[in-house]
């Protein structure tokens, strides 16, 4: 074995101990592997002779034909889970005799990006969910604001309709006293005033009638009127709450989109630097 490699051999332990956390170390030569360090709970199961041919794809023998430092990110596939392998050439008088390799689990980091990654389409969808609802929201808005003027606009139809009804009760007033002068001066024509009584009874009964008609139709109107004014206060109330729900809905939205960043952070700190 080269003595240069031999000294590395030799030194595995403390390879291994310069490890932050949990990891195996593995050294090859040119053709075979020389040297295998398991990790307390990561295990390649890797022995030692293991000719070069059966580790072709593996980032140490790419590493060590390419005769660059190599780090990758492996899937379970290999060896039932997932890792990042980081190969250092080993050089002798400027030829690559062979290359050392630290194994750690990836596990961890792939479900913070996993989770990461559920996160971030949850809350894409939340925040579609909300944009819409904050939409539907603006929309309600805008046709409360409508409504609230259809509703002004029929209390002024029935404060004009309120003095066309006036002036009937005042016709109908002016009517009754006619009627009323009338009956006194065909009284006063004794036998000859008899037909022109019989039309000013009439002439009063109409005023009668019209005068009930008037009063009936300004009740009408009142209760009309007290439930536009009702139906205007509660169209304001909705109106005033959906501009707050929508406000709220779009600082929801922004708070997703922090939420989104953070998830977008955590793919980038899974990110394994090749």
């Amino acid at each position: 074995m080269n003595p240069k490699l031999q000294v590395i051999v030799d030194s595995i332990d403390f390879y291994q101990s310069t490890y932050p956390e949990d990891a195996c170390i593995l050294i090859f030569d040119t053709e075979k592997v020389v040297g295998y360090k398991r990790g307390n709970k990561i295990d390649l199961k890797i022995q030692l002779g293991e000719s070069v041919e059966k580790h072709l794809n593996t980032t140490s023998v790419r590493a060590m034909k390419s005769g660059k430092f190599l780090r990758e990110e492996r899937s379970a596939e290999g060896f039932g889970f997932p890792y990042i392998a980081s190969s250092v050439p080993i050089y002798d008088n400027g030829e690559v005799v062979g290359v050392v390799t630290g194994v750690i689990s990836n596990y961890r980091v792939s479900n913070m990006r996993f989770v990461a990654e559920e996160l971030s389409g949850a809350v894409q969808e939340m925040s579609a969910t909300t944009e819409q609802l904050a939409n539907a929201s603006t929309d309600v808005s805008m046709r409360l604001e409508e409504l609230s003027k259809y509703a002004e606009q029929m209390h002024n139809n029935i404060m004009q309709i309120n003095s066309i009804v006036a002036a009937v009760k005042d016709i109908a007033m002016h009517s009754k006293i006619l009627g009323l002068n009338a009956s006194i001066e065909a009284a006063r024509s004794g036998e000859h005033g008899k037909g022109f009584a019989v039309v000013a009874n009439e002439i009063q009964k109409m005023a009668q009638n019209s005068t009930d008609s008037a009063d009936n139709i300004a009740k009408q109107l009142i209760d009309i009127t007290d439930s536009i004014e009702h139906i205007n206060a509660y169209t304001k109330q909705i109106s005033s709450f959906t501009e707050e729900y929508t406000t709220s809905m779009h600082e929801m939205s922004n708070g997703y989109g922090s939420i989104n960043e953070m998830g977008q952070r955590l793919l980038e700190l899974g990110e394994i630097e090749h």
